[in-house]
């Protein structure tokens, strides 16, 4: 008897309310669009964030109102399949929270891997994604996000794994990115009109790469993804953070000319699985053919 198809599914990991908008909203919004079930971890609760937008919480504590927030924002993108890895927040690089008995930077990264393989077993994604073996920009969370997701997507391939459920292989991993070429182009194009970088007031003349603290090789990446027709969405998904992005933020205020440029495309690098026939990728799931074409093992 033939197994049924599996629908296709791309999982994104994520350490913290708004990580999801923020890294992946455009490529959420557009797989939902086409009928793409989308899934969101997120890893834990924001608890240390701050109330960044100085919104009135009232007698809410900051961590409700987040969980709020990612609640509107995944329905912004169209995302109907949400689950809590349950975690507390780290904090930032050696703040006092990373030393807190619940903190994600001090889980043993098998034990949150095994949580993250049952969810990867439970839901079937072809396509994961996560934050980059640096996190981005070295937050701990970030980082172990990472650790914690290409953990969990060889044990929720192990039938041999102490995992619940039958295994499942995903077919392509990705690490979301920013390609330095894209970063420094956007810093010299916000300069040039006249408006604040977030990577400063220097623009150097030369030839020589603006000094971007962050980001991968341009010829690292893989695949790039153009959401424009999804901005709108990801945009409101962003809004939908109200404690962590105010209306006068450089997420929502870029204007319409460089939108595209910053926002309008979302880049990532495969590092598992076989990649699509064209270079750079302009979809997830390039060569994949059709739905539930990755099956389960066991």
């Amino acid at each position: 008897m033939s197994q049924p198809a599996v629908p296709r599914t791309l999982l994104c990991v994520h350490p913290h309310p708004d990580d999801e908008s923020i890294a992946c909203g455009g490529v959420l919004a557009r797989a939902t669009e086409e009928r793409i079930r989308g899934v969101v971890v997120t890893c834990t609760g924001g608890e240390e964030g701050e109330n960044l937008a100085g919104i009135d919480l009232g007698d809410t504590p900051l961590l409700e109102h987040r969980r709020r927030e990612l609640a509107d924002a995944l329905a912004a993108l169209g995302v109907q399949h949400h689950h809590w890895l349950g975690y507390r927040d780290s904090g930032m690089r050696d703040s006092a929270a990373n030393t807190h008995p619940d903190s994600f930077h001090l889980a043993e990264v098998d034990e949150a891997a095994a949580l993250l393989a049952t969810i990867i077993r439970v839901e079937r994604p072809q396509v994961v994604v996560s934050d980059d073996r640096t996190g981005t920009y070295g937050h701990p969370d970030h980082v172990k996000a990472y650790q914690v997701t290409v953990r969990a997507v060889a044990l929720a391939a192990d039938p041999e794994a102490p995992v619940d459920g039958p295994p499942w292989q995903v077919a392509k991993r990705y690490v979301h990115t920013l390609g330095r070429g894209r970063l420094e182009a956007g810093h010299r194009a916000l300069l040039d009109a006249g408006l604040a970088s977030p990577f400063g007031e220097e623009v150097d003349d030369t030839e020589d790469p603006v000094a971007i603290p962050f980001g991968s090789p341009d010829d690292q990446i893989t695949t790039e993804i153009d959401v424009t027709p999804w901005l709108d969405r990801k945009r409101a998904a962003l809004a939908a953070h109200r404690s962590q992005i105010a209306s006068d933020s450089f997420f929502l205020n870029i204007p319409p000319e460089l939108t595209q440029r910053f926002f309008g495309v979302e880049q990532f690098i495969l590092e598992e699985g076989e990649p699509g026939p064209v270079q750079p990728e302009d979809d997830l799931f390039a060569g994949l053919g059709a739905a539930g074409t990755a099956a389960s093992r066991g």
